[in-house]
This record gives C-alpha cells, structure tokens and sequence, in this order.
C-alpha cells in the first residue's frame, strides 16, 4: 500500500507522463502532416483534412498512452520498451495514412466507394516507411528511457495543486524541437513525394490558365513545364478542385492528378519525376468511348484517345442491352474516387439506366456494371 505522499507523487507521475505523451505525439503529428494541411490546402486538394485529423488524433491517443504507461510502470527499462512498441505503431499510422487513410475517407464521404482499393499500399511505400520509422523508433525509445528522469524533474518544480512552474514547462516541452523535427524527415519520406504533384498542378493552373504569353518561355524561365496544360487550358476556368488519381512510386514516381472544374472541364495531368509532364481531356473514353461501346460494343477508329480496356463478357452485358440506349445515351459522372470512375448511363427516354465502375489513367479499363433504377 503505497503513504499517502507516495501515492500523491504517483496520481501526479501519472498526469505528468500523460501530458508528456500528448505533447510527444502532437509534436510529431505537426511534424509530419503539417507541411501538407498547409501546402496541399492551398492547392485545393479535396478530402484533405479528415484523414489528417484521424493521423493526428491516432498519435495523440497514443502518445498519451505511452507516457501514461510508461509512468506506470516507472522503471526506465519498461518506458524504452514501451515506447519502442508505441513508436512502431505511430510509425504504421504515419506510412498508411496516405493510402488507407484517405481510402477511408473516400468510404465514408461516399458509401458507393466503400471497399474499393483507392490508394493501395505498395511495395514501394514500405521501403521508405522503413527509412522514416528508424529515425522515430529510435528517438522514441530513448524518451521513454529518459521519462522518468525527466518526470522527476518536472514534478519537483511542480506545487502541491499540480500547477507547473515556468521552469517545469520548459523541461516538458524541451524534447519536443526533437519530436518535431523528427516528424519533418518523416513526412520528407513519406508524403512530400505525394505532395509534388498536387502542388505542381496547382501551380501551372493557377499560372498558366490566363498568362499571356508564350508558357514554354516561360516553363524555361521558372522551371515549371506551363506548357503542359497548353492543349487544354481554354476548357479551364477560375474555380477547381484537385484529386489524387494514381500513386506509382519507383525510380521515377509517377502520379496522377484530377482537376475538375466548376465549367465542367475535366483533366488529367501526370507528373514524372517531380515534373509535371502532360495534361490532358480525361473525358474522351468516358463521354465518347463509352456510348460506343453501349450501342455498338466497339471503340470508335477516329479516336485513340477513347480506348477502353473490356473483356467479352462485358462487351456481350453491353450489347445486350444496346437497343435499349438507341444511338444517343444520356450519360453522367457520378463520381471518381482515385483512379475509380462511376458513370451512369440512361436510355433517351429515361426508362432504363445501367452504372458502370471504370479504372485507370494510362488505359482505362470497366470493372463492372449493373442495371439501376432510372431517374
């Protein structure tokens, strides 16, 4: 049974391991998703923020856990080993949110997406959340080691009432500049590839939509390719939204990213390498592609740009139901989630309706379709 004195200094060894821990992880939670709420906030990239709130709650639950734990137990040994654990766990909530973390927001801000692999995670991803995670599993461990010493010394420049001295805040938060800028590596591996693109889509609309003059000119002058956005950018307008299509990170990372605007111009642009390569009309094997296939089964000759990738059976689901669609559907984009597109479409007299699930940027491929209720 611990004396009453002991058992106070523990009730406040525990509040003050807590509030370590809250601060330990939010630090890190800064670090790493900062630069994004920021940068890619200013870019307009849909769907930002809830998956950033769920990263920064994840680590806030578990660094208070860690430093709550850890002065528990109170032995030095057991706080490394228990940060060590809490630190893998931070480290996998960093590495996926960026994947799983924004499919789920997809789910949940729209329940026709639900289960489908948006941001898949890669082989690729692992490897440089492998880099990221030793350089916070080690700082981490060595907190937890210290904590104790450092409770100590917070708690003897702690009143009776729990109130913390000037001096007391300033041995709590000194690990922090540490936390935090762990958290910056973290984030240089982890999310500043996927940041690149958005950013750079970002810069040559806002640019390049209603610069006068020559957009190679002026791709050489700021080493941005302007350029890129040249056979489309009389379909932009003022207002738009940015999407993350595709991820494929390797040698040379590769991601897609969606603009739409409010005229309802639809582009995609790729980025190669940290520069932005092409922008192109994403509407062609949708609008195009896809009414041929409802009333012919077959890609129009005159248009490359329309392919789509089908099997025979969804060629014969199709055309069995080409005389339903006549030579004129009515066709809607429902939606786009990452590289995933579901399009309706409905005969001319509104009677019959089917939606289809389409995938991919280079070639666009049909998932699947179903028959829906018109209207």
């Amino acid at each position: 049974m611990l004396l009453p004195d002991h058992a106070a200094q523990w009730r406040l060894s525990l509040r003050l391991g807590l509030r370590s821990g809250l601060c330990i992880g939010l630090a890190l939670a800064l670090g790493v998703w900062a630069p994004d709420a920021i940068l890619l906030g200013l870019s307009h990239l849909r769907l930002l923020y809830p998956s950033l709130l769920l990263g920064c709650l994840a680590l806030l639950l578990l660094g208070g856990l860690g430093g709550w734990l850890a002065a528990w137990f109170g032995r030095a040994l057991a706080g490394g080993l228990i940060w060590l654990g809490l630190a893998g766990l931070m480290t996998l909530v960093i590495g996926h949110l960026p994947y799983e973390g924004r499919s789920l927001t997809v789910w949940l801000a729209d329940y026709r997406s639900w289960g489908l692999p948006v941001y898949p995670f890669s082989s690729a991803a692992q490897s440089r959340l492998m880099v990221a995670g030793f350089f916070i599993v080690l700082l981490l461990a060595v907190l937890g080691l210290l904590q104790g010493y450092r409770l100590e010394g917070i708690g003897a420049e702690t009143d009776a009432d729990g109130r913390m001295s000037g001096r007391a805040w300033f041995l709590l938060l000194l690990p922090l500049p540490l936390v935090f800028g762990v958290g910056l590596l973290a984030d240089s591996f982890v999310n500043s590839p996927l940041r690149v693109g958005p950013r750079l889509v970002h810069e040559a609309i806002r640019t390049g939509r209603t610069y006068p003059g020559d957009l190679f000119a002026l791709s050489q002058e700021r080493g941005v390719n302007y350029n890129a956005i040249a056979g489309v950018r009389e379909q932009m307008s003022a207002h738009y939204s940015l999407l993350i299509g595709e991820v494929e990170l390797g040698a040379a990372n590769t991601i897609f990213v969606v603009a739409d605007f409010d005229n309802g111009a639809w582009i995609h642009c790729r980025v190669v390498a940290e520069q932005l390569s092409f922008c192109y009309d994403a509407s062609p094997p949708y609008r195009r592609g896809f009414a041929a296939l409802l009333t012919t089964g077959q890609i129009p000759a005159d248009c490359p740009e329309c392919a789509i990738k089908v099997s025979e059976p969804q060629r014969a689901w199709l055309l069995a139901r080409s005389e339903r669609f006549a030579a004129s559907p009515r066709l809607t984009r429902l939606a786009q989630w990452g590289s995933y597109v579901l399009m309706r479409a409905e005969s001319p007299g509104g009677d019959y309706a089917v939606e289809c699930l389409f995938r991919g940027h280079s070639l666009v491929g049909l998932e699947r379709c179903r028959e829906v209720k018109p209207g």
